[in-house]
């Protein structure tokens, strides 16, 4: 192994594309590393956005909260019964995110998240 060699945290599979997380039913939602909204995504509209072959892994986007410019990172679930996976494996990404204010709903409490 040489020096520059790169490392890859293997992701599951249904974590892949989003093509993949639809076929599965696989539930997504969004947090933003500034206010902390938790956001309920459509995998549909996300496909509109991206295409089927592109994965949420290491992506980001604009927090959606009216008065935030924060950034948003993806979270999967395999079921609501299921452990949350946060879709960031990049070291600098993932870089913060315990500073990060906890998850908020609706009602603007905060949200216990268990994070797999």
């Amino acid at each position: 192994m040489t020096s520059s060699a790169t490392l890859f945290r293997l992701a599951p599979a249904w974590t892949a594309s989003l093509q993949a997380m639809r076929l599965r039913q696989v539930l997504v939602r969004s947090q933003c590393r500034r206010c902390g909204a938790l956001l309920r995504e459509d995998v549909d509209a996300l496909i509109g956005l991206h295409g089927a072959g592109a994965s949420l892994i290491d992506r980001q986007a604009r927090c959606r909260m009216v008065g935030c410019d924060g950034a948003a990172y993806y979270l999967a679930a395999r079921g609501h019964d299921r452990p949350w996976h946060i879709l960031l494996h990049d070291e600098h990404l993932r870089a913060g995110l315990a500073n990060c204010p906890p998850a908020r709903g609706a009602t603007g409490r905060a949200i216990v998240c268990a994070q797999g």
